[in-house]
């Protein structure tokens, strides 16, 4: 089996167990004759160790390589031995560094192709990507990202709310678009908001560095941990410093409001609790609220409470067979 043959594809897979009925097949077939079966074996036990490695994010190619290298001197292996070095340079970069693996090895045989998730009202989901990066999704977001990332970056899409725990690739830098602007990162947290019925859109830094660009990719701002930025309707940007975990506290179940108008506060109501909130006057959409809501706690415990620290009345008008309304009354 050559390096650059499709079979590496599947081998990958079978370890992942990502592979259909019909990759199972193919795979057999690959695998009847002896010297495959042998080969495949010895495929397995480097791939054991390779799952045993902790450090294996922080892997480096040419230190590898050399320690890999002086191993088999040290084991004064005979000649056949040295040519599965090559299978183990390729396995510890297909299994520890799923990106390289893609963009120097498969880049020829599998397109690109992008994955969609979308999170319904009343939702969040978690992913890992494949190079180790963590999302969380917030209710009502669409998120998109590909099978694999190219040799000079890894970008994704979001039109929602993401919270991003980059993992660190200095090579490759990480960027997320939303439409509107680009946020680029080589390893970090951070917090990106960008509903399409949202006027503004922002990013909270939690920990690194994030470069902000517009939708062309021209740098137009930097953050440093705690700092905000808001984009405005013209596309100005605005920087602030906050306390981040009152931006990132959803993905826990918990939302924090400062100062924020009640307008604002219901579309998270309605976007958390799969309801559609609608106002009887429109200054009623003006009041500002501080305080904290526990996403474990029913809707009607959470209005009751916005009706108390607010001159304002929820009204419920139940439906069988559609979202249930709330419409927000003067008290």
């Amino acid at each position: 089996m050559k390096p650059e043959s499709p079979i590496w594809s599947l081998v990958a897979g079978k370890f992942n167990n990502e592979l259909t009925e019909e990759e199972k097949s193919q795979l057999d077939k690959f695998t009847q004759n002896e010297q495959d079966r042998k080969l495949m074996n010895r495929v397995e036990t480097i791939h054991s160790g390779v799952n045993e490695m902790k450090h294996v994010r922080s892997f480096d190619k040419n230190v590898s390589w050399n320690k890999i290298g002086n191993h088999i001197r040290m084991m004064q292996v005979r000649k056949h031995t040295i040519v599965m070095l090559k299978y183990v340079a390729i396995l510890v970069l297909a299994f520890g560094l799923g990106a390289v693996f893609n963009s120097v090895l498969l880049q020829r045989d599998i397109p690109v192709q992008y994955a969609e998730v979308e999170v319904t009202y009343g939702q969040t989901n978690h992913l890992v990507l494949f190079d180790g990066t963590e999302v969380w999704l917030n209710s009502g977001t669409k998120f998109k990202y590909p099978n694999r990332f190219n040799s000079s970056e890894r970008d994704v899409y979001v039109t929602g709310e993401a919270f991003f725990k980059v993992a660190p690739n200095k090579k490759l830098p990480f960027k997320v678009r939303t439409g509107r602007m680009e946020i680029e990162v080589l390893g970090t947290s951070f917090n990106v908001s960008a509903y399409p019925n949202d006027s503004v859109q922002f990013v909270v830094l939690v920990e690194g560095k994030v470069q902000l660009n517009n939708a062309q990719g021209n740098k137009i701002g930097e953050l440093v941990p705690g700092q905000l930025a808001l984009q405005m309707p013209d596309k100005k940007i605005f920087v602030q410093n906050v306390s981040p975990s009152e931006y990132t506290n959803w993905k826990d179940g918990i939302l924090n409001f400062r100062e924020e108008r009640m307008e604002d506060i219901a579309k998270k109501l309605e976007r958390w609790y799969n309801v559609e909130i609608s106002f009887e006057k429109e200054n009623l959409k003006e009041h500002l609220i501080t305080g904290t809501i526990l996403r474990n706690k029913p809707i009607d415990q959470i209005t009751s409470v916005l009706e108390m620290i607010a001159p304002i009345k929820f009204e419920y008008v139940i439906k069988a067979e559609e979202k249930n309304k709330l419409i927000v009354t003067e008290r």
